[in-house]
């Protein structure tokens, strides 16, 4: 099987974790391909050009982080990364915010670039500020509902805080969250997080 990535992408890191954590590696191939590359064979594989991507062996494409790392914990590994969120809606909606969280994060990186062609629109900039505060506001409150054990939530949230920190350093999130820092530096300290740290 095949995951195509780039080691800058939170979406991709996801993946890249579950890959690590279900120790697949052995039977995965990580292959970088930048999306604005237009490589034949990872459009082959996905139309949309975005990473990440998982071929498997029969030559089937899975796409979208979430469904992969689905599909990793289900088919491939034990199911319990992903067995806790199944069971709860309350962890499961916890879940789901913190990828809206990085998707939020993605489109303020796009305006922060856009800046230096003097397009960056005022409207969403704030916007996008005010929604990462009350995000992450809204996860400090619930990080209550995280299970004992690893799971696909867990993973959802140091990323998309790894994330935060890659891309928007000047973001002082830490001061006014500690818990969600607690919980992210002990996450970072697993060996499927050190080894997937973003970068260019």
């Amino acid at each position: 099987m095949q995951l195509y990535l780039t080691n800058s992408s939170p979406y991709a890191r996801s993946a890249r974790i579950g890959l690590r954590e279900h120790n697949l590696l052995a039977q995965v191939r990580e292959t970088v391909s930048h999306p604005f590359s237009n490589e034949a064979d990872f459009l082959n594989a996905n139309p949309l050009g975005k990473v990440p991507c998982l071929v498997t062996d029969a030559g089937h494409s899975i796409m979208d982080s979430e469904v992969i790392c689905a599909y990793l914990d289900s088919e491939l590994g034990n199911g319990q990364l992903g067995s806790a969120v199944e069971k709860s809606w309350e962890l499961k909606t916890f879940s789901s915010v913190c990828s809206g969280l990085i998707d939020t994060l993605v489109l303020l990186r796009i305006e922060k670039s856009r800046e230096h062609d003097g397009l960056r629109s005022e409207f969403w900039w704030q916007r996008y500020q005010d929604a990462i505060q009350r995000t992450l506001d809204y996860l400090a409150q619930h990080s209550g509902l995280l299970p004992g054990e690893l799971s696909l939530a867990h993973i959802n949230l140091a990323v998309a805080l790894g994330y935060l920190d890659f891309r928007h350093a000047e973001i002082d999130w830490r001061s006014s969250h500690r818990q969600l820092a607690e919980i992210a530096a002990g996450l970072e300290q697993r060996p499927a997080f050190r080894e997937t740290v973003l970068r260019d």
